[in-house]
């Protein structure tokens, strides 16, 4: 069979299944499978292909067709100029969060001084290998409910070998951890109100854990939690940035300020919306 051939055909299939842009999904999915860098090649549609490069070109096809994301058919997910590994027991870096990666790191001025960082429900540890990546004497620790999820994450340390100043700590939240230990807390955590969750796309609702999505009924349970929590580990004077919600960024800045933070400013995302929080312990 022709790339030609069986590129139509996955167009045609994600047409019926309504995936958006279905040529250019179908044209990723071939070039990945025949281990193809789109970017720098043209896809020579007149090749032939082998029948086991068929079988495998269809089963990926099969699998995005009802709605398995991309990125998990891949196990790959590009973040702040670096490739991690990601499968379905961590999300799917959005860009809002390499917007919070890029706020902290702005507000950084000395970026050879050592900071302990804590980054809370670290899921594929992304933000954390981010930010230690560009803060070179920076220590880390990432703490997840999820096992699963941190073995995700020590891949991903291990890849970039920063094993050596990163400690990953299978917890809820900070509990556990040493008291006055870290210069900056950062955390994006699940904060989708329970009711809320069946009107998500299907490809997050049904593919990406819900642990980490799922914020209580009211959305606002994990910052009722993992605040107090955050209080007692952060150091005096420590910065935590927290993402929320579209709407949660009053009640959230509340919670902070009944346990002894102070909301040092509120940030927009690139839609216009109260995305980052940032405060201080005092």
């Amino acid at each position: 069979m022709k790339i030609s051939s069986i590129l139509k055909e996955g167009k045609e299939l994600f047409k019926k299944a309504e995936i958006y842009q279905p040529l250019r999904e179908s044209k990723l999915i071939i070039c990945f499978a025949l281990n193809i860098n789109i970017e720098n090649s043209v896809l020579d549609t007149e090749k032939e292909i082998t029948k086991l490069q068929e079988k495998y070109i269809l089963s990926l096809f099969s699998r995005r067709s009802q709605g398995e994301p991309f990125c998990y058919l891949t196990g790959s997910v590009l973040f702040f100029g670096h490739t991690f590994y990601i499968n379905n027991h961590v999300l799917i870096p959005r860009p809002e969060t390499e917007e919070l990666v890029e706020k902290l790191l702005n507000r950084i001025k000395y970026k050879n001084k050592k900071y302990d960082i804590l980054d809370v429900a670290t899921g594929s540890g992304v933000i954390l290998a981010s930010l230690l990546i560009n803060l070179p004497k920076s220590f880390g620790v990432g703490t997840d409910i999820s096992f699963n999820a941190l073995k995700v994450a020590k891949i991903n340390i291990n890849n970039l070998k920063l094993n050596d100043r990163t400690e990953l700590v299978n917890t809820n939240w900070s509990e556990g951890l040493k008291e006055n230990s870290f210069d900056i807390i950062v955390c994006n955590p699940p904060y989708i109100p329970k009711s809320h969750i069946k009107n998500l796309h299907k490809e997050v609702k049904n593919y990406e854990p819900i642990l980490a999505l799922e914020g209580g009924p009211s959305g606002f349970e994990s910052f009722i939690s993992l605040v107090p929590l955050a209080r007692i580990v952060i150091k005096k004077n420590g910065i935590m940035i927290f993402e929320v919600g579209f709407d949660q960024a009053e009640m959230v800045k509340n919670i902070l300020n009944k346990n002894k933070f102070t909301v040092i400013e509120v940030i927009k995302d690139l839609a216009g919306i109260e995305r980052f929080l940032i405060a201080k312990s005092i």
